[in-house]
Formats: structure tokens, C-alpha cells, sequence
């Protein structure tokens, strides 16, 4: 599967990597997306999905240990198969989602 990353996605990250949040914890989030691992993202990381999107955008909270306000944002697309990932950050960033 390829990963495309949005330049929100990618400002974002930036900022969180300057407040010192854990770039490894979102590195693990984006490996379960990849390999599907449904239930484990589903146990510990509140996979959901956004509604009234369209496409369908999911959801999942990055570190609930740490910090439980830290979220994930991406879409699959299927006919691709690219994993393209939208925003991470607050659950203020919901609001700002790019489609």
C-alpha cells in the first residue's frame, strides 16, 4: 500500500515534533492502518469513522496513554490502494479536514 501524506498532514506533524510529541507512536498507528489490523486498532486506539464524509474518513487516537487527545485522521483508497493520510493533532483539527 502506498502512503501519501497532505501538506496539512505535514504541517501538522510538524508542529506536534516541535512540542516533542513521540513520532514512533504515530509511525506504529500508520503500520496497523497498513497491515489492517482492525481489532487492535479498534481495542486501543478508538478507530471510528467521521461522519457525513465523503469519501469515508477514519479516525484513531494515536497514544491514549499519553495523551488521549491525539488523533489520526486518513482515508483508504480503495481503488488505489494509498493510504493518504489527512491531519493528526487535537480533536480541534476534525474541523480542518482536507478532502
Amino acid at each position: 500500500m502506498k502512503i501519501e501524506q497532505v501538506p496539512t498532514f505535514k504541517r501538522n506533524v510538524k508542529k506536534l515534533k516541535r512540542k516533542h510529541y513521540d513520532m514512533e507512536r504515530l509511525k506504529k498507528v500508520v503500520k496497523l492502518i497498513v497491515e489492517n489490523d482492525v481489532e487492535e486498532l479498534k481495542r486501543k486506539h478508538k478507530l471510528g469513522i467521521i461522519k457525513g464524509t465523503r469519501p469515508t474518513v477514519w479516525h484513531v487516537h494515536v497514544d491514549r496513554s499519553y495523551n488521549d487527545d491525539w488523533v489520526l485522521c486518513y482515508r483508504i483508497e480503495n481503488n488505489r490502494l494509498v493510504l493518504l493520510l489527512l491531519t493528526t493533532g487535537n480533536h480541534d483539527v476534525l474541523k480542518h479536514i482536507p478532502y
